[in-house]
C-alpha cells in the first residue's frame, strides 16, 4: 500500500510540474524550449521515490513505463520530436531495471537520472541564454554548466570524492556533447550510472 501511495504522489508531482511549465509557457513567462527544459530538470527528481521509497521491483518500473506513453502523447500533441522525449523515460526504465537486477545501486540510479535531467537541462538553459562559443549543436558555456551540475550530483548524491566526481562529470559531459539528437538522454544516464559503479 505504501508503494501505491508513493506512485500516486510521484504522479501528482510530475503532473504539477508539467502543468506549471505549460501555464508558464502560455503566460509568456518561459519560452517553449524553457518550459520543456524546466520539465526535463524537475521530472528527474522522480528518481528519489523510485529508488528509495518504492520497494516492489515491478512497481518501480510502473512510473517510467507510464512516462513513455505520456511523453509520446504530449509529443504528438505539441508536434515535438519524439526521439528525445521517448529516450528520457526509456533510459529511466532501463536503469530502474538494472537497479532491480542488482547491476547498479540506488545511488547510481539516482545519479544517472539527475545527471541527465539536471545536467542536460541546465546546459541547455545556460547555452540558450549565455552561449557564445559553438561546439557543433552545443555551446562551450552550456557544456561547462553541465560539467558543474554533474560534478555536484556525483559529489553530493553519489558520495564520491572530488577526483572521481570530476572524472565522471567530464565523461558525462562528453557523452552529452558527442551524442546526436535526443540520444544524450540515453548516453548521459547510462554512462553516469556505470561510472558510479566503476569509480
Amino acid at each position: 500500500m505504501n508503494d501505491i501511495l508513493w506512485i500516486f504522489l510521484t504522479a501528482c508531482y510530475n503532473a504539477a510540474v508539467i502543468a506549471s511549465a505549460a501555464i508558464a509557457g502560455r503566460k509568456g513567462l518561459l519560452s517553449e524550449e524553457g518550459s520543456r527544459k524546466l520539465v526535463h530538470i524537475l521530472v528527474a527528481f522522480s528518481a528519489f521515490p523510485i529508488a528509495y521509497m518504492i520497494e516492489d521491483p515491478y512497481l518501480r518500473l510502473f512510473g517510467p513505463f507510464a512516462f513513455i506513453f505520456i511523453n509520446a502523447a504530449l509529443g504528438r500533441r505539441m508536434g515535438a520530436r519524439l526521439g528525445g522525449l521517448l529516450c528520457y523515460p526509456l533510459s529511466m526504465l532501463l536503469l530502474a531495471a538494472a537497479m532491480n537486477g542488482g547491476f547498479i545501486s540506488q545511488a547510481s540510479f539516482v545519479s544517472g537520472i539527475l545527471a541527465m535531467g539536471l545536467g542536460d537541462g541546465i546546459a541547455a538553459i545556460v547555452g540558450m541564454r549565455w552561449g557564445r562559443i559553438r561546439l557543433g549543436g552545443k555551446t562551450l558555456e552550456g557544456s561547462f554548466a553541465m560539467l558543474a551540475a554533474v560534478f555536484l550530483v556525483f559529489l553530493i548524491i553519489g558520495g564520491k570524492g572530488p577526483s572521481a566526481a570530476i572524472v565522471a562529470a567530464v565523461a558525462a559531459t562528453l557523452a552529452e556533447l558527442l551524442s546526436p539528437g535526443g540520444l544524450d538522454n540515453v548516453s548521459v544516464p547510462v554512462v553516469s550510472a556505470i561510472l558510479m559503479e566503476v569509480l
